[in-house]
């Protein structure tokens, strides 16, 4: 039987680093469990800390929930740049469930490495966000192989500040979903509250205390975009399964024997892989039929993709949980290598929504365009007006890519002044200028883009 280490509770602010050994003398390798619900921010703290610390070789384990693996991509290219860390991705299934057996082989390979003269400083093991955390650190106590050389130095929970009430009210809601949400907290040494720039302080105060309600010896930390001093994380010595135990009203041999981890079988996904340019606009369309509506978008608890966008040499990065989204564009693709669109819907009624999201996405597919540079088009622009007030003169504009929303009356703040959307005669200048299908340069006015190649807004 491995006994559970008691280790005393840390100011982990300015604490110096602490380590432990085995009873060959050899220091045990410090392993930080990342753990929190989907959408919270676990792999941009990932990305953080890829990005910015380089004194510490660390090996990364990542598992992934889903058909499509996105993570491992947004997380690889950063390892590139950095040349410090090793990456392995298990990606067939929960940590909590049958991929445990991976992680143990895996954990063996990274000892077996850094003892025969590969030395590394950590490990850092990410959970999907549909992992119950209890799971992986029953593994740390209970098989042999692992506990010898690894100790869990913290467990680290993401919290997403908007959304975490809502989550903890359906995990306990146990009947319908069964959400490991509670499970993380409660299992947690360490709570990141994120997202806090999202929501006020009455609503962070509310937060904090239902936090207590689950862990009263939990270090809270307040953050934006997972942002926090890296020496909070790392050798700060401050997980004990005792305490989370005695918190739990639990013993150990309770623990290893009857505890049954938390999984929400409600949540699916559809996850789908494919090459060639994606026309931004028709994409974010599809994206604003989903999660503009507050009722669909409820289903959505997480959308995260990386694509090649026509008309941009860069990858373009996907991140929405409900109706909160975060896109745009990161580093360039690199040359000769292969760009492939991923993309993943994660919710409840994913499975019915499938075949619809596979087809609306393939049509977000840049295809070839109709008009040559050089031809003559008409295109559909807000028309040209003048008013008395002090702005004066307005500039036609194209539409841009909410333009389903638009009727052919326009309104600008203008007392007595609506402009009609008209179709105005031009020459194709460009394609796929700045993510626009065309830029046409009108033949009595100015240059235009038209985000899209079709009828509604360019024909011949």
């Amino acid at each position: 039987m491995v006994l559970i280490e008691e280790l005393d509770a840390a100011d982990v602010q300015g604490k110096p680093e602490q380590h432990v050994y085995n009873q060959m003398g050899q220091k045990k390798l410090p392993v930080m469990v990342l753990t929190g619900y989907l959408g919270a921010g676990k792999t941009t703290l990932l990305n953080y800390i890829l990005k910015e610390q380089s004194d510490k070789k660390l090996a990364v384990i990542e598992n992934e929930i889903g058909e499509v693996a996105v993570d491992d991509a947004l997380l690889e290219e950063k390892a590139e740049r950095s040349n410090q860390e090793e990456i392995i991705l298990l990606d067939n299934g929960c940590v909590c469930c049958s991929i445990r057996a991976d992680l143990v082989k895996a954990l063996v390979k990274i000892a077996e490495r850094h003892y025969g003269g590969l030395p590394l400083d950590g490990i850092v093991i990410e959970l999907t966000g549909m992992a119950d955390p209890a799971p992986v650190v029953q593994s740390f106590f209970m098989v042999e192989e692992v506990s010898n050389f690894f100790y869990i130095d913290n467990v680290v929970v993401l919290v997403d500040a908007k959304h975490i009430l809502r989550q903890l009210e359906e995990s306990q809601l146990e009947s319908t979903y069964n959400s490991p949400v509670a499970a993380q907290v409660a299992f947690s040494s360490m709570v990141l509250l994120n997202k806090i720039d999202l929501v006020d302080e009455s609503h962070l105060a509310e937060v904090d205390a239902r936090i207590r309600e689950i862990s009263s010896t939990a270090h809270i930390l307040r953050c934006q975009e997972s942002r926090v001093p890296l020496s909070t994380l790392f050798n700060v010595n401050i997980f004990s399964l005792g305490r989370v135990l005695e918190e739990q009203y639990m013993n150990e041999d309770e623990f290893k024997t009857f505890y049954q981890p938390k999984m929400d079988r409600s949540i699916s996904n559809v996850g789908i892989r494919c090459e060639g340019a994606v026309n931004l606009f028709a994409f974010q369309l599809l994206l604003d039929k989903y999660l503009d509506d507050e009722d669909s978008a409820k289903d959505f608890i997480r959308v995260k993709g990386l694509l090649e966008i026509a008309g941009s040499a860069k990858k373009y990065v996907v991140q929405c949980v409900h109706m909160v989204r975060t896109t745009g564009f990161s580093d360039a693709w690199d040359k000769g290598t292969r760009r492939e669109n991923r993309i993943i819907f994660i919710g409840r009624g994913m499975q019915e929504r499938r075949q619809a999201l596979i087809a609306e996405f393939g049509n977000c597919m840049a295809i070839p365009l109709r008009f040559a540079i050089g031809e003559v088009v008409q295109v559909q622009v807000h028309g040209v007006g003048h008013c008395n007030d002090d702005h004066g003169h307005h500039d036609y504009e194209s539409h841009d890519h909410g333009s389903h929303r638009h009727g052919h009356e326009h309104h600008h703040g203008c007392e007595g002044h609506s402009h009609r959307s008209e179709w105005i005669a031009g020459c194709v200048a460009s394609h796929w200028d700045n993510q626009h299908a065309y830029r046409v340069q009108l033949h009595d006015g100015p240059e235009v883009h038209v985000p899209l190649d079709d009828e509604r807004f360019i024909r011949k």
